[in-house]
C-alpha cells in the first residue's frame, strides 16, 4: 500500500472555518459546528444553526458533498481531529471556526474511503499523533494534518472498498430512520391518550352534539384506531376478535372531564405525585480503568459509553441522565450497567417500564437542572412532580400495543449493532490486504440487499 502525504490529494487547501459568535446565530445560512460533527459522522440534510454570511465568506467557506470536516479542538483528546464527511443538503451550507474542511481530489481520491480510514483504528493512531494537549483541551493544526501520511490506493481500489462499506451505512441508516418512525408512533399513541386525553374529549363532543352513549363509544373508537365510522362496521364483520378488543379499550375512557390542579383530567384520574409509581435509582461507579470488554453495555448520562463483562440491571430497564447530560432518557431491552451519572428506573403500583419510558419523555427532564456548577437531577425534585392517576388498566392495553413496536426497534438495534461491528472490522482487513474486495462479495450483496427492503 503507498502512502503520501495529504496534501498531495488536496483540491484546494486545507481551510479554517469562520468565527461566528452567538450573538450574531439564529438567521440566515446553515452552518456546521462541532455540535453536528460529532453528532452526525455523514451529514445528510441535517437540522443546524444559522448565522450571516456575506458573499466574500461565502467563496471560501462553503461545503461541497465530499468534504471531510475534522474538528480542530476538543475538551477530551479522543474528540480532537474528530472526522465527519458531508454528503448534501437541500440548501447551502458553510462552516465554522473549530473545523477544518479537507477537500480531496475527485481524480485520486473517492471522499468516504478518506472517511473510513480516519475512522479506523489506523486512521485515529494517525491523528492522535498530531494532538496537541492543553490544559483544558486537545487540538490539531491544519498544517500538521496537511503532513499527515494517509493510504494512497487506486481510485478502483477505493471505489470497490466504499461500495462494500457504504451499502452497510446505508442499511444502519435505513434501520434509524425506521426506529425513528416507530418510536414517533409509540409516542404520537402515548400522547393521544394520556395527553391530550383524545378519546374521553370524542366523547365528550359526540355526547355535547346530541348523540348517545354508543355513538360516544365509537367515536372513541374511531380516535384509537384511526379508521372512519365504515372501516370500523367492515372491521366489526372480518375482523370481529380485533373489533372486540378496541371496543373494550375505548371503553376505558371516561366520558367527562374534570378541574384540578393539573388542569382539566378525565373524571377519577386524580393527581398523584410520581413517586408513588416510580423509583429513581443510583447507578454505580465503574471507573474505566476497571471495566473488562464484554456483552453488557455500560450507559453514562450521555447514553452507552462502553461495555463490561457483568451487569448491574436486568434488562429491559430506563436510564436517565443524573450528572452532565441531565435527564436524558434511554431504554435498554437487554441487561446493563448504569454508573453513577445516571439513575435507573423501578417501576411500582401498576406502571410498566414502557408506560414509564414514555411518561417520563413528557415530563420535562432536561429542564430540571438544579446545579450551576456541573449540571445535575435531584430525583426528589422529580418525585414532586404530580401526574394523573393513569387507570392501570389503560396502561396494560398501551403496554400491549406498544410491546410489538419495541421488540421492532430492539431487533433493528441488533441489526445496526452487527452490521457496524462487520464495517468497522473490514475496512483494516481490505486497507492490510488480508482480506480482498471479492472475499467479501458475500457480505456486500448482503447488505445491498438488505438495504433495498
Amino acid at each position: 500500500m503507498k502512502f503520501k502525504p495529504l496534501s498531495e490529494l488536496l483540491e484546494i487547501p486545507l481551510r479554517n472555518g469562520l468565527t461566528k459568535p452567538k450573538k450574531l446565530r439564529g438567521s440566515g445560512v446553515k452552518m456546521v459546528n462541532m455540535g453536528e460533527l460529532f453528532k452526525y459522522p455523514r451529514m445528510t440534510s441535517i437540522p443546524m444553526d444559522r448565522a450571516p454570511l456575506t458573499e466574500k465568506e461565502a467563496d471560501t467557506s462553503f461545503l461541497r458533498t465530499g468534504d471531510l470536516l475534522f474538528a480542530r479542538q476538543s475538551l477530551v483528546r479522543e474528540g480532537a481531529g474528530k472526522c465527519s464527511i458531508f454528503l448534501y443538503d437541500t440548501e447551502p451550507v458553510f462552516f465554522e471556526s473549530h473545523l477544518i474542511r479537507c477537500r480531496l481530489c475527485a481524480k485520486k481520491c473517492n471522499p468516504l474511503f478518506y472517511y473510513y480510514y480516519f475512522d479506523s483504528p489506523a486512521g485515529k493512531q494517525a491523528i492522535d499523533a498530531i494532538i496537541e494537549q492543553g490544559a483544558g483541551a486537545a487540538g490539531i493544526r491544519g498544517s500538521d494534518l496537511a503532513k499527515l501520511n494517509v493510504p494512497s490506493p487506486s481510485i478502483d481500489f477505493q471505489n470497490n472498498v466504499v461500495s462494500i462499506l457504504d451499502a452497510i451505512d446505508k442499511k444502519i441508516e435505513t434501520n434509524h430512520q425506521i426506529n425513528q418512525t416507530l418510536e414517533q408512533m409509540a409516542q404520537a399513541l402515548f400522547k393521544s391518550w394520556f395527553v391530550n386525553f383524545e378519546p374521553v374529549k370524542a366523547k365528550i363532543a359526540t355526547l355535547e352534539a346530541g348523540g348517545s352513549a354508543e355513538d360516544a363509544l365509537l367515536a372513541a373508537m374511531q380516535v384509537i384506531s384511526g379508521k372512519t365510522a365504515n372501516q370500523l362496521v367492515t372491521l366489526s364483520a372480518e375482523q370481529p376478535k380485533h373489533y372486540a378488543e378496541l371496543r373494550a379499550t375505548a371503553e376505558l375512557f371516561p366520558s367527562t372531564m374534570q378541574d384540578s390542579e393539573l388542569g382539566e383530567i378525565p373524571e377519577r384520574w386524580y393527581p398523584s405525585r410520581l413517586d408513588q409509581n416510580i423509583e429513581l435509582a443510583y447507578g454505580k461507579a465503574l471507573k474505566k480503568s476497571t471495566r473488562v470488554e464484554g456483552k453488557y453495555p455500560v450507559y453514562g448520562s450521555g447514553g452507552v459509553a462502553g461495555s463490561h463483562n457483568e451487569f448491574l440491571v436486568s434488562g429491559p430497564g430506563i436510564i436517565v441522565g443524573r450528572k452532565g447530560t441531565v435527564g436524558s432518557i434511554y431504554w435498554e431491552p437487554h441487561n446493563f450497567y448504569p454508573i453513577d451519572t445516571t439513575f435507573y428506573v423501578i417501576v411500582k403500583n401498576g406502571y410498566s417500564l414502557a408506560f414509564a419510558y414514555y411518561l417520563l419523555q413528557t415530563l420535562g427532564l432536561s429542564e430540571m437542572n438544579t446545579d450551576a456548577a456541573v449540571p445535575g437531577l435531584n430525583r426528589n425534585n422529580v418525585y414532586r412532580l404530580e401526574v394523573p392517576s393513569f387507570p392501570e388498566p389503560l396502561i396494560s392495553q398501551f403496554s400491549q400495543i406498544i410491546t410489538p413496536l419495541s421488540e421492532k426497534i430492539s431487533e433493528s438495534n441488533a441489526e445496526s449493532l452487527t452490521l457496524t461491528q462487520l464495517r468497522d472490522s473490514l475496512f483494516p482487513k481490505l486497507l492490510s490486504g488480508q482480506l480482498t474486495v471479492s472475499d467479501v462479495k458475500g457480505p456486500r450483496q448482503e447488505a445491498e440487499v438488505s438495504a433495498d427492503v
